[in-house]
């Protein structure tokens, strides 16, 4: 008997393994259904949102573009992580610097994730973070990483020289 036993539950356990792998095989084969926004659709959100909001200073447009559980990644230490300070430094940057334009010079998307390369170029015409203004034309170079979901975008990334720039006025 227990040599019929032991076969016997060794070939139960490698159908129920073979069942578990073709399952599990099965399901990585599925389309993922819970973005249902395709990369270039993605892409448009975040060119929209670089023209109306960095360039037309339109703040209003983050209710529209922005999910509730939004998470700015690169806010500044001890600051809140919404789209609050990015909100902030929009509108000072419109109080400080005229002919402000953004220009995408690159822009990649895969999956849930559009990466963005710009410059963002404006006369400093205004007080700005304490700087009176001088005169000097300025040009802001940006990483941006976006994460969107159902047509907003819930996580971001940015690297710029802004502070270099900054410092130059």
């Amino acid at each position: 008997m227990k040599k019929i036993m032991i076969p016997m539950v060794l070939l139960i356990l490698t159908v129920d393994y073979q069942n578990v792998q073709a399952q599990s095989s099965k399901n990585n084969n599925k389309p993922k259904t819970e973005n249902k926004m395709t990369v270039d659709q993605n892409k448009q959100i975040v060119i929209r949102f670089n023209n109306e909001f960095f360039e037309k200073g339109n703040t209003d447009i983050i209710k529209e573009l922005f999910a509730e559980n939004f998470v700015n990644h690169s806010a500044p230490p001890n600051s809140p992580t919404d789209a609050s300070p990015m909100v902030k430094f929009v509108m000072g940057l419109h109080h400080g610097f005229s002919d402000i334009s953004v220009q995408i010079l690159d822009i990649f998307g895969e999956g849930d994730k559009v990466c963005v390369r710009k410059t963002i170029t404006a006369t400093h015409t205004g007080e700005f973070m304490g700087k009176p203004a001088t005169g000097k034309k300025i040009v802001i170079n940006i990483f941006d990483i976006e994460v969107l979901k159902d047509g907003k975008i819930t996580d971001r990334w940015n690297s710029s020289d802004f502070p270099q720039v900054l410092q130059s006025l």
